[in-house]
């Protein structure tokens, strides 16, 4: 009697086929059901103490459970259950509350089985009593009694699981509630922040870094990078938020440069990271940031974007209007070449910047004569009707070249 349909059906099998032998010994026990729920309680006090001595399970509640269940025991193969009731409703109580009550699963089944072995111990009592102490009669008895706790015990334990999937839902919607009262700003006043971080089992004091990583290309499941730096020490919590997976990282005694390499395990986009923050209320203006610093890279990218590394480029991602208008105003006349020829001359504007506008390294860097460096420049000074040198200008066109490279995003 341990199939599923048994256990959620009106009338158990043990129930309709119990022999009238058996169930004039159940109707007889279910007279002196309180004595037979103090031997229950005692016996779960002595050899199963951890169902109750948590002080999630009162002794009063563990008394009440035994004697519902032992009841609706006795009247399940005693031919007892009143018409239209649920057999197994004790039963399913008894596995919704000890799961609200985090109580393990295996500490209330074994005090089932340990209420089977009294009712046993019970009905041989009543036996002798009713002078019904015959082989065949205990043998039906026996199996009466054990058809009816395996369906009682699986209703319990359908119970308990469906109540702790429910409650791990809700847990785990509310524990979102809070990530996201932390990361926006949405929480309320600042009584929210420190109560949320010891929710989540962050310090309530920082430093903290937000991290943010592109997972517009994940074409699997979302990484999960809570884990990977709980193995290291490190508390965190994650929400994914469109094309971004947000972190707050408590970064505690480690040196902050360490962080983002320890996620490159699971992350293997590109990453912007926020300056460190020591208070709860400064993270959604961090994670803001980080969201930045994030944005200032080209799509695609893998790089580790430190935004107080990438000022300029973070600027430029912050105003992406502005950030076009800079690039049709200073590089329109080469960008409208033929794609060779603008790639070309790009790449050598690119170069000559970062040369420090030294021709000679320019030209090492791309493999070419210092005079073809030179021609190719003065094309591009041509094409744009300006100089490539000097502070003003070479500022122009390195944000200019930046706000380029970001319209691939």
């Amino acid at each position: 009697m341990s199939d599923r349909t048994s256990a959620g059906g009106a009338r158990s099998g043990a129930d309709e086929g119990a022999p009238e032998a058996a169930a004039r010994l159940a109707r007889s026990m279910l007279a002196g059901i309180d004595s037979v729920t103090d031997r229950l309680v005692d016996d779960i006090i002595e050899e199963n103490p951890e169902y109750y001595d948590s002080e999630r399970v009162a002794e009063s509640d563990l008394r009440d459970s035994c004697r519902a269940n032992l009841q609706r025991v006795l009247q399940l193969f005693g031919r007892r259950v009143p018409p239209g009731v649920d057999p197994y409703d004790a039963a399913r109580r008894t596995g919704r509350l000890r799961a609200e009550q985090r109580v393990a699963l295996d500490l209330v089944l074994r005090s089932f089985r340990l209420g089977g072995r009294v009712v046993w111990s019970s009905a041989l009592d009543a036996a002798r009593e009713e002078h019904e102490f015959d082989p065949d009669t205990l043998l039906e008895l026996g199996t009466s009694i054990w058809n009816v706790v395996d369906a009682v015990s699986l209703a319990v334990s359908d119970s308990y699981r469906a109540a702790e999937l429910e409650m791990l839902r809700v847990d785990e919607q509310r524990r979102q509630v809070l990530v996201d009262g932390l990361l926006r700003g949405t929480g309320g006043d600042s009584e929210f922040v420190e109560p949320a971080l010891r929710a989540l089992g962050l310090p309530t004091a920082g430093p903290y870094l937000v991290i943010a990583a592109d997972i517009s290309s994940s074409v699997a499941d979302v990484p999960a990078p809570e884990s990977t730096l709980e193995q290291h020490g490190t508390g965190s919590v994650w929400q994914a938020q469109a094309d971004t997976l947000v972190g707050l990282v408590a970064v505690g005694d480690r040196p902050v440069e360490e962080v983002p390499g320890l996620l490159r395990s699971v992350v293997h986009a590109g990453m912007g990271v926020s300056p460190t923050v020591d208070r709860g209320d400064a993270v959604p203006h961090a994670r803001e940031l980080a969201v930045l610093a994030l944005r200032s890279l080209p799509r695609g990218s893998t790089e580790t974007a430190w935004l107080d590394g990438r000022l300029p480029q973070a600027l430029l991602a912050r105003s992406p209007e502005l950030a076009d208008r800079l690039v049709e105003r200073t590089l329109a006349p080469v960008l409208s070449l033929p794609e060779a020829e603008r790639r070309l001359l790009l790449e050598t504007l690119e170069t000559w910047l970062s040369a420090d506008c030294s021709a000679k390294r320019t030209a090492a860097r791309l493999y070419c004569h210092r005079n073809t460096v030179l021609n190719r420049l003065s094309r591009v000074e041509t094409l744009l009707c300006r100089p490539v040198t000097g502070v003003q200008e070479t500022v122009w066109l390195s944000l200019a070249l930046h706000a380029l490279e970001l319209r691939k995003r």
